[in-house]
């Protein structure tokens, strides 16, 4: 036994039974005895310091006392600071000033003495101290370490760059908090996501994407990563890192593992500093074809007719998010032609498409939709695409522009087909223009799809039955379909997206409705009788076909209450939640009495593939796996998890009735915090669980 643990325990500062509950835990830990006793609670840092300096004879120092030279933190790499518990503070003459936790380790001098080829000076410091020095000056804390660790799918993400030059390697060096940037955006590709969203918080940077339609939070990463992640991700789109204060748009391409992305950057200045959200464009999705969006065979008949008219004006309408840029791509991709003088403007530029000349907006240059579109007039067009009718002016021009020998595209934000004429008239069209010109108004929106992997029969809830009664008769809908949730899907139950779509043609009789002013309801009325079908019910099409749910048309068409819509999953929570593994039911419930008496909150599962699913779906604060289970026992579940960025940083807590090292070790091999063996003290068992959920809040804050 070492003179340091018999003075603690000679001075009371601890006693046997938390000395032996440390030595267990230390097995495999690769940390020091005097580290876990702090770690686990039963001694408070001062203590330790004041002891250690009277055994050993050394002087402490205050590391905030301190003046560190920055030249020396190279002489020693993150990861050996990290394993050593050791910080480089300065050069004397041809010695190194070492602070260290532990002045005696013997090994730790020798190699640090090996790798710089200087002689080392130790000084005792606190832990505690040395950590967040080492935060500070490597830009890395244990937070980041621990879960760059665990993933080993390092992808290689690189920059695109067009020219004789080919394709140029991202700069810099392979450093933790690049390798965190990179990671983040290839898992992000990986998972379809659309967006990728950094926001900071009080005490740490939310990481979230937007997978199809849904945001979806994947990480938290501690606070003083922040800055540096956002200079990364500046940096890829050459915009001005000194500026935080002001809103900045930046684009570049990068290639994810041979794949190229386009990259729209976006920055606001927020309390806790700059948020930043990264469009992820893939060129492939620019050529998307028109058969493939969702279209019925008889509305794309309609809508391949309207754009291929030398004039008129097409109108695509949604909110936000609905697919309207993807279906106006798709068809001026279909109707390109070397014969054709297609021009854009935009505000953004999605894609970049081959055979159109597209335009950005710029207020700043004085680039509006409106001065764009009297200058495109003089370049001859055949086809115009106008991002967004806004205003009264851009909404004349267009119109008129299409009274004159062109084809025009635009969109609109409205709820349905027929509301379109209403704001058309709203901002100030004549009649007239509007009914001599608009020949198409295609409402569309877009519903998740059945992953095909997990597709399963279900019923769904009564009262939303009831409130589409009207077309499961109609479609002669009998059997309804989910998605249970699997490794494919995210364990969603989705699995990408399709449109539906309201295609309403302007028949003669409709335009001597509008030429009227007619009220809303007669336009509509008219519209039905001529063959208009609702976002509903071609929503329920694809339901009936098992396309998609019955509670996702819902959702986009807007048909049901509220209360009709099952509720949405990762909501806020007050507790701590508990996912518990394990085949054996007396041990399940054993564990949920426990753990729900301490306050946590506590979800089941029976064997390792159940606690995998249950693991992406509820995000826990933490998880207790037992090690034998059937389909997937505990060492693969663990190694799963470890390998998916949204579950890498929750603490696992292995259980084993093994009392061997070497199953020990593979536990905190394939990526265990912890580990623990049946039988266990309920005490035990409570305070490695409280002390692994602090030092996770440690990593998040």
């Amino acid at each position: 036994m070492s003179i340091l643990i018999d003075a603690l325990l000679r001075e009371n500062l601890i006693n046997r039974e938390q000395l032996n509950d440390a030595r267990d835990k230390q097995m495999g830990a690769k940390k020091p005895i005097q580290e876990l006793l702090v770690e686990m609670g039963f001694v408070k840092e001062e203590d330790l310091i004041r002891i250690s300096s009277k055994v050993f004879d050394t002087p402490t120092l205050n590391l905030y006392e301190e003046n560190i030279d920055p030249s020396v933190i190279k002489l020693i790499s993150y990861e050996t600071a990290k394993r050593y518990g050791v910080f480089p503070l300065r050069q004397e003459g041809d010695a190194l000033i070492l602070a260290m936790s532990d002045p005696q380790d013997i090994m730790a001098l020798d190699d640090i003495r090996l790798l710089t080829n200087m002689e080392i000076k130790p000084v005792l410091s606190a832990r505690s101290e040395i950590s967040k020095y080492m935060e500070k000056y490597y830009q890395l804390d244990d937070a980041l370490y621990d879960l760059l660790k665990n993933i080993v799918d390092d992808a290689k993400v690189e920059m695109a760059k067009e020219g004789k030059l080919g394709i140029e390697m991202l700069k810099g060096e392979r450093s933790p908090v690049v390798r965190l940037a990179n990671l983040i955006l290839s898992d992000a590709v990986k998972a379809r996501a659309s967006d990728v969203h950094f926001e900071p918080q009080e005490n740490f940077v939310e990481i979230r994407y937007r997978i199809d339609g849904d945001l979806k939070k994947i990480m938290k990463v501690p606070s003083n990563l922040h800055a540096p992640l956002v200079v990364r991700i500046k940096n890829l789109a050459r915009m001005d890192i000194i500026e935080t204060r002001k809103p900045q748009d930046g684009r570049t391409s990068i290639l994810v593992n041979d794949r190229k992305i386009d990259l729209r950057i976006s920055t606001i200045p927020t309390f806790y500093g700059e948020k930043v959200v990264a469009r992820l464009l893939d060129a492939k999705e620019a050529k998307i074809e028109l058969d493939k969006i969702g279209f019925p065979e008889d509305e794309l008949n309609i809508f391949i007719e309207a754009i291929n008219r030398p004039e008129g004006m097409i109108l695509v309408t949604g909110p936000t998010g609905s697919g309207k840029t993807s279906t106006l791509y798709a068809a001026l991709n279909f109707i390109k032609s070397e014969t054709t003088n297609i021009i854009t403007i935009e505000d953004p530029i999605e894609y970049l498409i081959g055979g159109l000349n597209q335009i950005q907006i710029n207020p700043f240059k004085n680039v509006t939709f409106t001065r764009g579109l009297r200058n495109i007039l003089r370049q001859d067009p055949d086809v115009i695409l106008v991002g967004e009718i806004r205003d009264k002016e851009t909404a004349e021009i267009a119109f008129r522009s299409s009274l004159t020998g062109h084809l025009v595209f635009s969109t609109l934000h409205t709820n349905n087909s027929v509301s379109s004429i209403t704001r058309l008239l709203d901002i100030g069209l004549e009649p007239y223009l509007i009914s001599s010109t608009l020949i198409l108004i295609v409402a569309q929106r877009l519903v998740r799809l059945i992953c095909p992997h997990c597709k399963e029969e279900y019923t769904p809830n009564k009262k939303l039955m009831d409130k589409f009664r009207i077309y499961i008769d109609r479609f002669n809908i009998e059997k309804f379909y989910r998605g249970k949730g699997c490794e494919q899907c995210g364990f969603t139950g989705f699995l990408g997206r399709t449109a539906i779509f309201e295609t309403l043609k302007i028949t003669e009789k409709l335009k001597s409705l509008i030429t009227r002013k007619s009220p809303e309801d007669l336009i509509f009325k008219e519209a039905s009788k001529s063959g208009l079908r609702l976002l509903a019910e071609s929503g329920m099409k694809k339901v009936a076909s098992g396309r998609t749910t019955l509670e996702e048309v819902a959702r986009v068409a807007e048909v049901v209450e509220e209360e009709g819509i099952p509720e949405r999953p990762g909501e806020a929570r007050e507790n701590p939640k508990i996912l518990v593994a394990d085949d054996e039911e007396e041990n399940l419930k054993i564990l949920e009495i426990r753990l729900s008496n301490a306050g946590y909150e506590v979800i089941k599962a029976r064997d390792g593939r159940e606690a995998v699913e249950y693991a992406f779906k509820e995000k826990p604060d933490l998880i207790v796996m037992d090690v034998m289970m059937p389909n997937m026992d505990g060492f693969e579940a663990t190694k799963t998890l470890r390998s998916k960025l949204a579950t890498a940083a929750i603490p696992i807590l292995m259980l084993t009735a093994k009392r061997d090292k070497e199953s020990e070790l593979k536990g905190l091999d394939v990526g265990a915090d912890d580990y623990l063996t049946k039988p266990f003290d309920k005490d035990k068992l409570l305070a490695r669980i409280r002390m692994l959920l602090r030092r996770s809040d440690r990593k998040d804050g």
